[in-house]
């Protein structure tokens, strides 16, 4: 087994790279392009077992995400009638924010 060691920068660039994505890239939908999948392509995850530094970085940004929100499931969250790409932009730099804090 390895132990693997991400920095808590890594994880809040991941959250921070991902609103870059959702906010000017390819725009934010919960149906087809979700906040996990970003965090996914943030991290440069792509498969499970190919990169296991990019596969951590993604795991630990989801828990960010999961703590940012109140501890609420991510997609429920995310898919709740009303909300908007400000709000899910907002989730995911509070998130990076308080990784590094």
């Amino acid at each position: 087994m390895v132990t693997l060691s991400v920095t808590r920068s890594r994880v809040a660039s991941v959250l921070y790279r991902a609103a870059v994505l959702l906010e000017e890239e390819e725009g934010w939908d919960p149906e087809r392009n979700s906040m996990i999948f970003a965090i996914d392509r943030a991290a440069g995850f792509v498969k499970p077992g190919i990169d296991p530094a990019a596969e951590e970085a993604t795991l630990q940004a989801w828990d960010a995400l999961v703590i940012q929100l109140g501890e609420e499931l991510v997609v429920p969250w995310e898919r709740m009638p009303g909300r908007t790409q400000s709000d899910v932009l907002a989730a995911l730099r509070g998130a990076a924010r308080a990784v590094t804090s």
